[in-house]
């Protein structure tokens, strides 16, 4: 009778090892999934606000130069630009990184 009891009691220990490994894999899984995803929207933004920086700039090198008695043309041209982009690093730029940060600064104190 004591060897049936230890053959269930090694089935059981050998059960909860699978079931160990599996809960591993599984975390594993799900940590590379989320990390993947948070990468794509990083590199989404990245792109995003550096398509931006192109546009703007390229539109400020090939538009029409000033004219030779306009002093101050030079930061009229750059003020607008300068602007736009600081506005648009302040409301999307920042909200993400804080969002990104404060993800894994999360993800790390819950493992």
């Amino acid at each position: 009778m004591s060897s049936l009891l230890d053959q269930i009691n090694e089935i059981q220990s050998d059960n909860r090892e699978v079931e160990e490994k599996a809960d591993d894999q599984i975390k594993k899984q799900r940590a590379k999934d989320q990390s993947r995803i948070a990468w794509v929207i990083i590199w989404a933004f990245v792109i995003a606000i550096g398509s931006i920086f192109v546009f703007v700039f390229g539109d400020l090198l090939l538009s029409g130069g000033c004219k030779e008695d306009q002093t101050d043309c030079d930061l009229q041209r750059w003020e607008a630009p300068a602007k736009f982009l600081l506005g648009i690093v302040s409301s999307v730029l920042l909200p993400v990184v804080t969002l990104v940060l404060g993800y894994y600064f999360g993800k790390g104190k819950t493992e």
